[in-house]
């Protein structure tokens, strides 16, 4: 990593501040580089409600962009705003925002600062693909930072020449609960309405589970928003699976869980499986694309199971229900990925990319 400047200027745009995924770590990133005396300036493009706290300052459309995405005042919007600021560095999170910026700024002295989010896998429609391919066509990015090496394969093969760098998502502080004992129960979190979430999967392992006392619990959905998962389960087992909707307090939910699985098909960044491990949880995943096999080293500190292999993790649950001793070494090991991933060591790391 290069010597990071003192003081930068620094526009990072993205969707916004509301609720989600994308919108979260742009946000913290944000905050994370005006905490280390940058001045900061967050460029949404798509007006919405205010969700999380930003330190940096604020510019979003007015009166467009509301319903559907303007492309031209977009493209104005954008321009007009890096002309007026006249940024050091510009980081952009997404591959789609990346290329509207980018066709943005054809013709001026300005490059984008790459931070892709979604999973290798997943594909965009047509007309964004389009753009994207144009816009890097006409004009290639100065850097791309992927949340994992699996995907920074993949980015280097689309962008080709330019810089690579792999920055993982930071982890919030992580709240202790000593005094709770691990409960009997295999705990499972995230979206219902995703399929990359394999939910369908962790239920049909869970049949070929032999323990008849361990129970399998979803935080994320409700049972009404579960029944597709009931409807797959047998019926001795549909009594031992619990689900718990929107859970406020997570770190409460992971210091109760014997076992934490990750059965997803695909992910941009496996953000839950990173939280159970700064909790200490015992975790069992898919080697899924891409991410769990940067935090977990199998039989280490958590297992690795191939993916979407219903069978060995229906095995290795049982085989982690029966060995508590491995299941406490795995949460002792498991716990230290929290000092990786704090946001203050994160934060350093976009610092050191972006002042190259």
């Amino acid at each position: 990593m290069p010597v990071s400047k003192p003081f930068q200027n620094i526009l990072v745009i993205g969707p916004n501040i509301g609720m989600g995924g994308v919108e979260r770590a742009s946000c913290n990133v944000a905050n994370g580089l005006k905490s280390l005396g940058h001045k900061v300036t967050y460029l949404a493009l798509i007006p919405e409600e205010p969700f999380f706290h930003l330190d940096a300052e604020y510019v979003e459309p007015k009166d467009f962009n509301e319903n559907r995405m303007n492309f031209s005042k977009t493209l104005q919007f954008i321009r007009h705003h890096v002309k007026h600021i006249q940024p050091d560095t510009i980081l952009c999170f997404t591959k789609f925002y990346a290329a509207l910026a980018n066709l943005a700024l054809l013709g001026t002295r300005f490059g984008i600062v790459i931070s892709e989010r979604s999973s290798p896998l997943y594909r965009w429609p047509f007309k964004i693909e389009f753009i994207a391919r144009l816009s890097f066509w006409l004009k290639r990015p100065k850097a791309v930072i992927s949340q994992t090496k699996i995907a920074s394969h993949y980015h280097q093969k689309y962008y080709g020449k330019t810089q690579y760098y792999v920055i993982p998502n930071p982890v919030r502080e992580i709240k202790k609960y000593p005094e709770i004992k691990r409960e009997k129960t295999i705990l499972a979190v995230g979206r219902f309405h995703d399929h990359c979430k394999g939910f369908d999967l962790l239920v049909k392992a869970f049949n070929l589970v032999e323990n008849s006392q361990w129970r399998l619990v979803f935080a994320g959905g409700t049972k009404a928003q579960g029944n597709y998962l009931l409807d797959l389960a047998k019926e001795d087992k549909k009594d031992r699976i619990e689900f718990l909707g929107v859970v406020r307090d997570m770190d409460r939910l992971y210091a109760r869980a014997g076992i934490f699985t990750m059965p997803s098909r695909s992910e941009g960044f496996p953000n839950a499986l990173a939280e159970a491990m700064s909790a200490g949880c015992c975790c069992v995943s898919f080697d899924f694309i891409a991410g769990a096999s940067d935090m977990i080293r199998n039989r280490k500190n958590g297992v690795l199971v191939p993916p979407q292999d219903i069978e060995q993790l229906a095995k290795e649950i049982d085989c982690l229900i029966k060995d508590e001793a491995s299941r406490i070494t795995y949460q002792s090991e498991a716990v230290k990925t929290r000092q990786l991933l704090k946001q203050e060591v994160i934060t350093r790391k976009y610092q050191a990319v972006l002042s190259e």
